[in-house]
Order: C-alpha cells, then structure tokens, then sequence
C-alpha cells in the first residue's frame, strides 16, 4: 500500500510538473515577441545557469543572409530606410514596449487634421464617406478597412473612391492609401509630374526594381540614360512613404512585427521576425555538477529545471507560431500578392478546424501580434473574422460597454474614436452603426459622459 501510495504521489507530481510546463509554454505563446525579448534578457539576468550564444554557426549566418536578402527583395519600404531615411530599427526597446497598450489612440492628431480639411471640402453624404474613411486610417496614413468593405455601409463604390482619392489630396498628401505605391503617386502628382512621367512610371510599375537596383531593364523599356533614371530616382527616394506619421505623436512606439513575409525561391514564405531575441543554452559546467554531491545542487536544479522550461516552450512556441502563420500565408497568398480584394473571410475557430489545432491556441498564437508585408503592418486579428451569427452582435456590445468602461472620465470617447478602437480589435462598423448599438443599450453621448 505504501509503495502504491507514492506511486500515486509521484503520478500526481509529474501531472503537476506538465500543467506547469503547459501554463509557461501559453503564457509565451500568448506574448508579442518584444515581450519574450525582454522575459529572455531577465532570465539571463537571474539565472546563472544559462547564458547567451554571441555569435551562431557560419551555416546558420549564411541562412540568415539569403533569408534578409529575399525579404529586402519583398520589402518595398526598406528602399527608403537604405537611403537614411526613417528606418524602424532607430527606435530603442524600451519606446518599443507597451506597444500594444499605447497603440489605440494615437493617430488622434492626424484624424483631427484630416477631418478639418473634410469639413472645408466636403458636405452632406460625401462628409460621411470622408468620416468613415478617416476614422479608419492608421498613424502611418494606410487605411485599414477595404473600399469593397465601405460598400456595406450603403455607398457606392465609385462614391467611396471619389471621396478617398480626394482625401489623398489633402495634406498630408497620400494619407488614405491601400497599397505602397499611391501615397508616392498622390505625392508625384502634388509636384506636378504627369501620369507618363519617368517618375510616376518608375513608381507605378518598377518600384520592385528601383529597391533591388535591378534597373537594366528600366532603362531599357523607358529608353532613357542613367543620369535621367537617376535624376527621377533622386526625386522618388524624397517622397514620403508613410505621410501620416508627420502628424503622430512623438511617443509613439514604432509597431514591432512579429512575422515577416517575404520571398524563397520564387515562392511567399513568413518567418518569425527573432532578430533580436537573444539565442540562449544552458552553461555545460552547471550540467556536469548536476550528478556532483554539491552544497548548491538544490539550487543548480531548481535553476536547471526553470532553464530548461524556457528553451523548451520557446522551441514550443517557435513551431506553434510558424505552424499557424504559414497555414495562414497558405490560405491569404491571393491577398498578399494581388490586393485587397483577394482578401477571404475566415474565423479562428474555423481555421483552427482546418488546421486541427484548437481554437484557444489560434486566438493565442494571434494575440497581440504583427505581421509585415507589402500590403502593410497589420495585426494577425485583420486576417480573420468575428464569428457570425446570433452572437456576433452581442459580441460587439460587449465590446462597445467595455471600450466606454475604460475611457478615460475627464475626456470620454466619441462614437467616431470608439469605431477607431473597435477597427483595432477587428470589429470593422462605421460610427454611425457604433452610434446606433450605444442608444440601443441607453448609453449617452461622449458629452453627457463626462465627469
């Protein structure tokens, strides 16, 4: 009985052991990769039994490279960032944490600007696509919701296009973009040159190669020399790419991805943007002391125990992430590589069925996260749907109530920046539709809110 007793005892422990290796691992699967950057750093603060690897194998640099490489072919934004010009790496660790708390409302400041230019040029239903649209635009001046998606509100898509090209007149000019060529266009176009210039041209269709600086083949189709394809390279590399972040706030964190898509052998693949999380192991001479009769071998294997917890659900966490991420490249590769309408409707726990994996761990492996391509920065939430039906509603009250819950008390949130709110959640609805959902659950207007 007694032997029996501690076999149980000992099941009991191992049961224990695993529920707490399975509650490290979802707590890490949950984080954006800024954040295990920083739990890694102070691990390797506090325990003495790991430490980092400075430098990796020369096969593995050498994969690294091709890698970088492919993935500056794919990023047409980093042809700006290789001329000086703003570059995402410039921003420090610690502007970069909290990023996710700090995101919601900061574009504030660009929507007050490009508001008070719509009022001046637009009235009646006009103003009302002009609101939608800019309650929809990110820092960087992208819009986040379709002109396909806009439809749905009870516009024209030839309405909605009229107003959003109008909108990227406005200063400053190209806010309200959906792919990295019109805010360059709208910019071209503001300084005078025509639609057949070498520059507009070299924008619209060779941008690609101006980055790569594969640009044989521009002189040849244009039929112009180096010193005229150089003139109009001078010209677009002083273009903005992202105009709205002229008007975002001074402290707003650059968002951090956490995925990267980018090009493999003629293919799309995504990879987990590591480059700064530090590659640790744990020290061979605490391994060697393990089997050592040593004052401290309590503590050598309480260390050893949590060491090896951390390598073990980071490699956990690495595989959950790319399992999920290129199951998703795989089902959005129409939209990354021709666009927004390509862009198809999916929810988590259906993805999760299709991938065999259970939805919780989708909706964790999402959490918080970015992901950087061509088309853009978006969280891993734009790429799936809310679940449809009787609940969906109910769903956005909830979120509606917990968004005014939260505000602050002294300055509540407009219906207009509480549709930007939910925007970021995935809950794409206009203002109008936000105004409607807060009467029907007897919520006052922001200025009846204050305290």
């Amino acid at each position: 009985m007694e032997r029996r007793g501690s076999n149980l005892y000992h099941g009991l422990g191992v049961s224990t052991s695993i529920m707490h290796s399975l509650t490290y691992y979802l707590k890490l699967l949950e984080m954006p990769n800024i954040e295990l950057e920083a739990l890694v750093r102070q691990e390797l603060d506090t325990n003495p039994l790991l430490e980092e690897i400075e430098e990796a194998p020369e096969q593995e640099l050498e994969e690294n490279e091709v890698n970088k490489s492919k993935n500056e072919e794919f990023d047409l934004l980093d042809f700006y960032a290789r001329e000086d010009l703003s570059n995402s790496s410039d921003y420090s660790e610690e502007e970069q944490l909290d990023l996710f708390e700090n995101a919601p409302a900061q574009n504030d400041k660009l929507y007050d600007h490009l508001m008070k230019q719509a009022e001046r040029k637009f009235s009646g239903r006009e103003l009302e696509i002009a609101e939608l649209i800019i309650s929809n635009i990110e820092e960087d001046g992208y819009l986040t919701i379709s002109p396909e998606e806009l439809v749905s509100e009870g516009y024209t898509l030839d309405e909605i296009e009229k107003v959003r090209k109008e909108i990227q007149t406005f200063e400053p000019v190209g806010c309200a973009w959906r792919d990295v060529r019109e805010p360059l266009l709208a910019q071209l176009k503001n300084l005078g040159y025509a639609p057949d210039s070498v520059e507009s041209i070299l924008v619209r269709d060779y941008l690609k190669n101006l980055h790569t600086g594969n640009l044989k083949e521009c002189l040849k189709i244009l039929n112009i020399d180096e010193a005229r394809l150089n003139q109009a390279r001078q010209v677009i590399m002083k273009l903005d790419p992202k105009p709205g972040l002229q008007y975002s706030r001074s402290d707003s964190p650059y968002v951090y991805p956490d995925f990267i898509v980018y090009w493999q052998d003629n293919e799309l693949n995504v990879r987990l943007n590591e480059e700064n999380l530090p590659k640790i192991r744990i020290k061979r001479e605490y391994l060697e002391k393990i089997n050592q009769n040593t004052d401290d071998i309590e503590f050598i294997k309480q260390k050893l125990k949590s060491a090896y917890n951390l390598i073990r659900a980071i490699e956990k966490r690495r595989i959950t992430l790319s399992k999920i991420t290129k199951a998703l490249l795989d089902y959005q590769k129409e939209y990354f590589l021709n666009g927004d309408s390509f862009l198809k409707s999916i929810t988590i726990v259906d993805f999760a069925k299709q991938l065999g994996v259970n939805p919780s761990t989708v909706s964790r492996a999402i959490a918080n996260k970015y992901l950087e391509s061509p088309r853009g920065i978006h969280k891993l939430k734009f790429f799936f749907t809310a679940p449809l039906g009787s609940t969906d509603k109910s769903y956005i009250f909830d979120k509606i109530k917990e968004t005014i819950q939260n505000e602050n008390k002294s300055s509540p949130l407009s219906d207009v920046q509480i549709a930007k709110k939910l925007a970021r959640m995935g809950i794409i609805i206009s203002r109008r539709t936000v105004t409607k959902y807060r009467e029907m659950l007897n919520i006052p207007p922001h200025n009846l809110r204050r305290i």
